[in-house]
């Protein structure tokens, strides 16, 4: 095994894609932790860094009476299509927050921008008397409301792709790793 390997060790392949139930009295993680592996690899890998994806391998470790002679292409087909199936709902999910995001974006720029004309209006007229200090502390208080409503909206879709993408990345390398079923050791 190198360094760049993956290895996970299941009690059964179904864990590969499915939550097994909380166990904390055992030793493997997967269990501890009750979730799937697959996305916990992915996740794992997102925190280290991988640089050469066709160096490194997908080791999954099964009890010996769990593997079959054809688990390993059988594991493989089924690893290409979640990862496949990963990536394009992680697209759909940046589609949709850029979506949502420039809709709420020019609706709170709307918002805005009628917030400054209405406040310019009436500073010009009604309340032209009224002091500097007065006028400052409501321009300033109209500038945070405008910056506070622009920020979420703005911080989406600017971000909120990142994750996902990343998330495809190490999934389209998954897809590349030479994947190993092995028993436990």
């Amino acid at each position: 095994m190198t360094e760049q390997d993956v290895v996970l060790k299941l009690n059964a392949i179904d864990e590969l894609f499915n939550a097994p139930d909380v166990n904390p009295f055992t030793e493997n993680e997967i269990d501890v932790l009750g979730e799937a592996a697959l996305p916990h690899a992915v996740r794992r890998m997102l925190a280290r860094r991988i640089r050469h994806w066709h160096e490194a391998r997908l080791v999954i470790q099964l009890p010996p009476d769990q593997i079959t002679p054809d688990l390993q292409v059988q594991t493989r087909d089924a690893v290409r299509r979640f990862c496949t199936a990963k990536i394009e709902d992680n697209r759909l999910t940046i589609r949709l927050s850029r979506v949502r995001s420039a809709i709420g974006l020019a609706m709170v720029t709307i918002i805005s921008v009628a917030v400054i004309v209405v406040a310019w209006l009436l500073f010009n007229t009604i309340f032209a008397t009224v002091s500097d200090t007065a006028g400052v502390v409501v321009a300033a208080s109209i500038s945070v409301f405008v910056w506070v409503i622009l920020w979420d909206p703005m911080e989406k879709l600017i971000f909120d792709w990142v994750t996902p993408a990343l998330e495809n990345r190490h999934l389209r390398g998954i897809m590349d790793m030479d994947l190993v079923v092995e028993p436990w050791k």
